[in-house]
């Protein structure tokens, strides 16, 4: 607990990057504004390598590939439960088929405001007139 919170740390850097940059911002010169460039990488990644970077960038997303997989294996175990199903004002809830009802999951029955008709899905569809 005695570490400073992340916000005061950025200040932190922030008044160092000015500090070691006073002056430099307005030069015009490509030394100049690469050695700006320098001085902010130092004091944001500290005394990193580049390979030390690297290594940490690949955990991070072989991290985040984890967690999507994870997430993935969850939702096809578990169906996520659809939210709750919205109409429009003017269309009749009972010509929309129910999503609850698609995934076996409606506990409602006849008291569902929503179609349990498995044609109506088809009925909306737009018809070929040039098809079979």
């Amino acid at each position: 607990k005695n570490e400073p919170s992340k916000k005061t740390a950025d200040k932190k850097n922030q008044r160092v990057i000015e500090d070691k940059t006073f002056g430099l911002k307005n030069k015009k010169g490509g030394k100049q504004q690469k050695f700006i460039q320098q001085v902010q990488k130092q004091v944001t990644l500290g005394n990193k390598t580049t390979k030390e970077m690297e290594k940490a960038k690949q955990e991070r997303l072989s991290k985040k590939d984890d967690k999507a997989r994870e997430l993935d294996e969850l939702n096809t175990l578990f169906k996520p439960v659809a939210d709750l199903q919205k109409v429009a004002k003017n269309i009749d809830p009972k010509s929309v088929l129910c999503v609850f009802f698609k995934q076996g999951q409606c506990q409602k029955g006849n008291k569902c405001k929503f179609s349990h008709d498995l044609n109506i899905a088809r009925k909306g569809e737009k018809k070929n007139v040039y098809g079979d």
